[in-house]
């Protein structure tokens, strides 16, 4: 009995074709390999930042941009309804910069949110704003 070729479908064909090319396109040596993997990697390097440009006569200080980082992730934690990474984050603004402004932006956020705690009913958290406060401040 003579058996039927069998018939290869689309999708083996391009496999072999893809098989074949890749064979002939595979470096000869180790060294052309190294440097083809580093030239990837180089590709996939994230561009750098652009640096903030700095306007003229304008100082860029490095500690108040921080200090205004640190206030800002407070604030969006505190507008996102995480209120206690909020409380956290104003308290790190109080500890580490004490007698700035950031500071007193920090206690003024802290007493509103004492306030509002203390309206919902959370008086163990509003007192405990208190407490902070005046240990830091």
């Amino acid at each position: 009995m003579a058996t039927r070729p069998t018939r290869r479908s689309r999708r083996e064909d391009d496999d072999t074709a893809q098989d074949q090319s890749t064979e002939a396109d595979e470096p000869e040596d180790n060294e052309t390999e190294r440097d083809r993997r580093g030239e990837t990697r180089q590709l996939a390097r994230a561009a750098p930042r652009p640096a903030r440009r700095v306007l003229s006569g304008e100082v860029f200080h490095p500690t108040g941009a921080i200090r205004v980082g640190l206030l800002r992730l407070a604030r969006s934690w505190k507008d996102a309804g995480s209120t206690y990474q909020a409380i956290h984050a104003y308290t790190e603004v109080l500890i580490r910069y004490p007698r700035t402004g950031a500071a007193s932006a920090a206690v003024e956020e802290l007493l509103g949110m004492a306030e509002s705690l203390a309206r919902q009913g959370k008086y163990y958290a509003a007192l405990n704003i208190f407490n902070k406060l005046e240990q830091l401040y």
